[in-house]
């Protein structure tokens, strides 16, 4: 374990707000523009004329995967925008991502009629700590963190301007949240954290998903059921596992479709219920020999769970599953009690 910690007085001087509220949408605008404005992504974004996802262009976060030392620990991220206390005097809180996908991007349409990529990309740094953050916390803890990252969404979906489309529900643009562990799967920094992105473009799954819940539920099994959490959250793994350890959590109730729309008690659940399965599913990666290395997903959206998704890098991608075919080199039942054993040993 790391003494390593981000001190409490960095990070005051590093901080520009501590709630998102009081700092408004045109001054987080302004604060991505002022301290990652340098690393600022094409603002066209390409279409794949087959139906593939949008595509995005950002020479400069090519370099993101070289950091030296720790980047929150030396206090060397972008300011902080919104802090939250967490349990034993520790800390989470929201910055400007320093190589963001998306940007706000102050010009108007662009001479070619493509759409233009604005949007706001922020981390949620997990703890002060070095060796805290979400994975094995507790359950104060994980719900504060879930809590911060619902509030966020919801704030980012009801103050993003006119020049966002509306996206359902009162809303306006699109809000992706993700967790990277690994550099094979886009975790350049080790300091635990999380992800949340405002884009004026649609993700190409979320329109996949309305229904999903229900066909999880009705599919699932006690032999590929990881975790259950009463009257909160259920983890399992479906019986369409792409990859060895493929797992998600579905909340308890109906699709309400965010994370800021969850009773708080289930978003609660659904806070643990993450905190156990990331613990264990990086526990049993390191007892087969390989090095923890997975994403987590929120499916979010009208007609969605929301649905969280852990999509580990177990195995590599194969030729034919690049036609659509897919390999899968484990059963569903053998991962899930592969899970079931990393979340009996703690």
């Amino acid at each position: 374990m790391s003494a390593r910690s981000l001190p409490r007085a960095a990070l005051a001087r590093n901080t520009a707000s501590t709630s998102l509220e009081a700092l408004g949408f045109v001054g987080l605008c302004a604060l991505c523009r002022s301290s990652s404005g340098v690393h600022a992504p094409d603002p066209v974004v390409a279409t794949d004329p087959r139906g593939a996802p949008p595509i995005i262009y950002s020479e400069a976060r090519a370099s993101r995967l070289k950091p030296q030392g720790c980047v929150v620990c030396d206090s060397e991220t972008c300011p902080a925008a919104d802090v939250v206390e967490l349990p034993g005097g520790d800390a989470a809180w929201l910055t400007p991502n320093f190589y963001p996908i998306t940007f706000p991007f102050e010009q108007g349409p662009f001479e070619d009629g493509r759409p233009g990529a604005r949007g706001v990309h922020l981390v949620q740094w997990s703890s002060l700590r070095h060796d805290g953050g979400l994975p094995g916390a507790d359950a104060a803890t994980a719900a504060a963190l879930l809590a911060q990252l619902a509030r966020a969404e919801e704030w980012l979906l009801h103050n993003a301007g006119p020049d966002y489309p509306a996206s359902g529900d009162g809303h306006r643009g699109h809000v992706g949240v993700i967790k990277n562990c690994g550099r094979r799967v886009g975790g350049s920094v080790e300091h635990d954290h999380q992800q949340i992105l405002l884009s004026s473009v649609p993700f190409a799954e979320p329109p996949l998903t309305p229904g999903l819940k229900r066909a999880l539920l009705d599919d699932h099994s006690r032999r590929r059921t990881v975790d259950y959490l009463e009257g909160g959250a259920l983890t399992l793994v479906p019986s369409f596992m792409r990859r060895p350890l493929h797992a998600f959590i579905v909340p308890a109730g109906g699709e309400v479709g965010w994370l800021h729309h969850l009773d708080d008690a289930v978003r609660d659940a659904v806070a643990l219920a993450t905190a156990r399965l990331t613990r264990a599913v990086s526990a049993a990666m390191t007892a087969a020999g390989q090095d923890p290395a997975w994403n987590l997903v929120v499916h979010n959206g009208p007609g969605c769970g929301p649905l969280l998704e852990l999509r580990p890098f177990t195995q590599p991608f194969g030729g034919y599953e690049h036609i659509g075919l897919y390999l899968c080199e484990e059963r569903p039942e053998t991962s899930a009690a592969r899970l079931r054993e990393a979340l009996a040993a703690g």
